[in-house]
């Protein structure tokens, strides 16, 4: 069963991440439904952009911590899975919007930052807190820094602080800001949403050529157009999750967790 549900119509395709029993976490399973969801909106000329959004009450709670503590090898085919994600989604030749309510913390920050447009909730929590696991957020530094600049950037992968927001609308890692309030009966028929598809209809009107081109060349102004800086910082972070420290802390910290359910 795919983890991905991917609509298209009128111009716009739309990813859905559909694990919220997990509140979607990156798992191996979800990263194959993404490339595969990223693949057909690349290789589809009638889409002239695309939507990234989360089921549920949570866009992305990061790495799958469950599995990556059973299997003490997965947490680095995770990072090098999330830079091949990210490098998909910055060089989709359409404008992305991510859509994010709840949260969007580590790995599902990452995601976000590679994104054209943000749009979310003032509520919404974003950040890195892997240091307590022994992960090093570098795997998201070409599109952090690229996004919000390199002293927010490091500021926020170094402190590993979770902010809301209004925080990261400051920090430039938001581009629209919404209040989430609903407008109807209907769960998904709020702020955020109508934001959402009022963004994404105002640049499938676009000239879809003169997009395609200036996006190509903001990646190529900023280096995200050059895989292989991805994937220095990729392989750095998955040096550091494969060390035994991290393996131990990483244990540890689930261990915890389970014992206060």
């Amino acid at each position: 069963m795919s983890l991905c549900l991917v609509e298209k119509f009128d111009g716009i395709a739309v990813i859905t991440l559909k694990d919220p029993r997990k509140r979607n976490a990156l798992s191996l399973g979800m990263f194959e439904s993404l490339a595969d969801a990223i693949t057909s909106i690349a290789s589809d000329d009638t889409v002239r952009v695309a939507v990234l959004r989360g089921a549920g009450p949570v866009f992305c709670s990061g790495f799958d911590l469950a599995a990556a503590n059973d299997d003490p090898n997965l947490m680095e085919t995770l990072i090098l899975r999330l830079s091949s994600v990210n490098i998909a989604i910055r060089q989709l030749p359409v404008p992305v919007i991510a859509s994010v309510r709840g949260a969007a913390i580590a790995g599902g920050c990452a995601m976000l930052s590679a994104c054209d447009f943000v749009i979310a909730e003032a509520s919404a929590m974003f950040g890195y807190p892997v240091h307590a696991i022994g992960v090093s957020p570098a795997v998201t530094l070409p599109t952090l820094a690229a996004a919000i600049g390199c002293g927010p950037a490091r500021s926020l992968v170094l402190s590993g602080e979770l902010i809301d927001g209004r925080a990261a609308y400051a920090h430039g890692l938001i581009t629209y800001l919404t209040d989430g309030h609903r407008t109807t009966d209907d769960a998904r028929d709020d702020e955020l949403d109508l934001q959402t598809m009022q963004l994404a209809q105002d640049l499938a009107g676009k000239p879809p050529n003169a997009l395609r081109v200036t996006k190509a060349w903001l990646n190529e102004l900023d280096g995200t157009s050059d895989s292989d800086r991805f994937a220095q910082f990729a392989a750095a972070s998955a040096e550091i999750a494969g060390s035994d420290e991290a393996r131990a802390m990483l244990r540890r910290v689930w261990s915890q967790r389970q014992s206060k359910k």
